[in-house]
């Protein structure tokens, strides 16, 4: 009996180590996939690729941290995006040239 509960115990805990490593890895994804979009649009170096990698990750991570188990209409969650957004033009603009920060705009809007 008692290694019945145990299995079923170290069951539950693989089950849920294995979601948070999967949300991890779509977080990365779509950043990778950023990174991708905007390395074809505005021509990156290798070290501009990796900055923004780590910069794409901390936006989604950030953006995932607001919204997880609260309204997404929240006030307090709009007000924290707009915060991360902020906080990734900056990193953008520090490692983007002028003409590649300009592609970058033209490309969003």
């Amino acid at each position: 009996m008692k290694k019945i509960i145990t299995l079923g115990i170290f069951a539950i805990v693989l089950l849920f180590s294995t979601q948070s490593a999967t949300a991890q890895e779509r977080v990365e994804d779509i950043a990778k996939m950023q990174v991708a979009k905007l390395s074809e649009a505005v021509q990156l170096t290798g070290d501009q690729q990796r900055t923004l990698f780590r910069v794409f990750v901390a936006k989604e991570s950030g953006y995932a941290k607001q919204v997880k188990g609260k309204d997404i209409n929240n006030a307090e969650v709009a007000q924290a995006k707009a915060q991360i957004d902020a906080n990734f033009e900056k990193e953008l603009k520090a490692t983007l040239t002028p003409e590649q920060f300009n592609k970058y705009k033209e490309m969003k809007q």
